[in-house]
């Protein structure tokens, strides 16, 4: 395959991707966009395998990873001057402490990947060793889906039955305030 038809697919997998998972949303189907973007990238990932010609360089590598850089750093800083000003204002709002602590937990989650890549890139070659870590990610992945089964699993959660909002376990919030259908 030629790059120009590589990238043509591509463009038409992100657009096609695009207008399925705001279809998604809109019908408030949270489960297919994740399928979706994961078949996407395997599907795209297969095309780049296939392309014939320089997909990308060894200028470009760098350049992202100086960019990845960069916008980490400029991410970090903004997140914790936003979660400090979040936190202060927890009081008009008590939701500005729970935006705060995931925003800075979302921080710390990514300074740590970050930091694991680099460690990991800067002692080993990820080609020589793929197999395992593909089965290393694979089960990363079916452990992250089992807990997040758990967690959204409603046990302690409203209900909506014949209309009306029922509890369910013993929810530490109030009944929601959207329409039970």
């Amino acid at each position: 395959m030629t790059l120009k038809k590589y990238q043509r697919i591509k463009i038409i997998i992100v657009v096609a991707l695009s207008l399925s998972i705001s279809q998604c949303i809109v019908r408030e189907n949270f489960i297919v966009p994740i399928m979706l973007m994961v078949v996407a990238s395997l599907l795209l990932w297969y095309l780049r395998s296939k392309t014939k010609e320089v997909v990308y360089d060894e200028r470009d590598l760098a350049l992202g990873g100086k960019a990845a850089l960069l916008a980490m750093q400029v991410f970090g800083w903004l997140a914790a001057i936003g979660m400090f000003f979040l936190y202060s204002q927890r009081a008009l709002n008590p939701m500005y402490g729970t935006v705060a602590a995931t925003l800075s937990y979302s921080v710390l989650f990514l300074f740590l990947v970050y930091s694991i890549i680099y460690r990991y890139y800067n002692k080993f070659k990820l080609l020589q060793k793929r197999p395992v870590y593909l089965a290393i990610a694979i089960f990363i992945i079916i452990l992250l889906v089992i807990f997040g089964i758990r967690l959204f699993s409603g046990e302690d959660n409203w209900v909506c039955k014949d209309g009306q909002w029922q509890k369910h376990g013993q929810p530490s919030f109030a009944a929601p305030n959207v329409e039970c259908k």
